[in-house]
């Protein structure tokens, strides 16, 4: 099998006779009429221009009739890859495309793929990505399928320039189609604009979430802080008060002992290791901005869900990094993680990895090798509320959970 169709090769001389159907539960997908007499050795290519959508798993038979014994042993299609393998990438077309109800409706057709799986998501103003929710496909007379979809829009999608939304399929690069609305009507301009304000609004967020770092961080100093004092001021008590049973002589030995004691600076924590070779950042502490749920710790571990995109501060942003590894221990509607990130504003590599205890490893490279970078910007390409889709009453977005992210730094 191959996007040419099915080839055969001929056991024996047969003159012209009934063309070769090529069949899928009864229904014609493909014919090869021969222009004379077959020789033995011949290679025949059935061509397959089309799948319809049928149950899973199918045979592909070839005939000479619909009702006729079988030529050749029939070739069992499995799974809907097969039929990617066949006809190549999709050719989706959108109609009837609306704003209806605060909600992008439309239909996707594909005259020619009926086994497709459709999973799409789209970019609001150029920035981040929202999964569209796609109805079961169903089959077209002519072959191939078709699919409704619709994709929420919030009111704070629209700005005084307008909106804009590119509609993606899984599986291609290009958007296979687009929205715009203005006021004026759609132009390069306005498109810009609304690209610009959304760009402005993330910065924002950023802001915010770098303001939420660096009170994390005053917090965790006023504490060391405080621990110490109260320590010297245990220890000076101690002192005062065990003084007659300090041998005479060495009071300034027991005193130099006592605030050693006194709450050392703990060691190996994000915020204070500035020479680690890796940090490692676990769900409680406050590098996560905006987009990340509250951290839930419960006895089995500690873990945090992210929204359909979310900040990740680095801890040490004036060091050079080599990579951030994402620990993926929970996912929401996806047996594999599909995610992007920036480095500020660097599109990165990313390499999933399955671990062997479950869950999977995300390593995230800078592309032009270590380099200083202030923060992460991932973007998860599946996810979904629980609420809506009638799993719990939990109404947030979720997308995957972390149960911690190493950071890696160059010497």
């Amino acid at each position: 099998m191959s996007r040419n169709g099915l080839s055969l090769r001929a056991i024996r001389r047969f003159e012209r006779g009934a063309p070769l159907l090529l069949l899928c539960r009864g229904i014609e997908v493909g014919r090869l009429v021969p222009d004379g007499p077959v020789a033995e050795g011949t290679v025949l290519e059935v061509p397959m221009p089309r799948v319809p959508r049928v149950p899973l798993p199918a045979e592909l038979r070839v005939a000479t009739a619909p009702d006729g014994p079988d030529l050749v042993a029939p070739w069992r299609i499995e799974s809907a890859a097969a039929a990617l393998s066949l006809l190549g990438p999709p050719e989706v077309t959108i109609e009837d495309l609306r704003l209806d109800h605060g909600m992008l409706r439309g239909t996707g057709r594909e005259l020619r793929n009926g086994l497709l799986d459709p999973i799409m998501f789209a970019r609001i103003n150029g920035t981040g990505a929202r999964m569209a929710t796609v109805d079961e496909p169903v089959a077209l007379p002519e072959g191939g399928c078709a699919f409704r979809f619709a994709l929420p829009i919030l009111p704070t999608d629209l700005s005084e320039s307008g909106l804009s939304v590119d509609l993606h399929l899984i599986g291609l690069d290009a958007p296979i189609a687009h929205f715009g609305w203005t006021r004026q009507g759609v132009g390069q301009a306005e498109r810009r604009l609304a690209e610009l304000e959304a760009r402005l609004r993330q910065m924002e967020e950023e802001q915010a979430a770098a303001q939420q770092n660096m009170q994390a961080m005053l917090r965790r100093q006023f504490s060391v802080q405080q621990e110490r004092i109260d320590a010297f001021i245990a220890a000076a008590a101690t002192l005062l008060l065990d003084r007659l049973a300090v041998v005479p002589g060495q009071e300034q030995d027991a005193l130099r002992s006592l605030l050693d004691s006194a709450g050392p600076e703990r060691r190996g924590q994000p915020a204070f290791d500035h020479t680690a070779r890796q940090v490692t950042v676990a769900p409680e502490d406050g590098l996560f901005g905006v987009g990340w749920h509250r951290e839930e710790v419960y006895p089995t571990g500690a873990f945090r869900w992210m929204s359909p995109r979310g900040l990740l501060l680095n801890p040490l942003p004036e060091r050079p990094l080599a990579a951030i590894t994402l620990e993926i221990c929970y996912l929401y509607k996806a047996a594999a993680p599909t995610l992007t990130a920036m480095l500020d504003d660097v599109a990165a590599e990313l390499t999933v990895t399955p671990q062997e205890h479950g869950g999977f490893a995300v390593r995230i490279v800078p592309p032009a090798g270590p380099q200083p970078v202030r923060l992460a910007r991932l973007a998860s390409l599946t996810g979904g509320s629980p609420a809506e889709d009638g799993a719990s009453t939990d109404r947030r977005v979720l997308s995957f959970a972390i149960s911690r992210v190493l950071f890696d730094y160059a010497d």
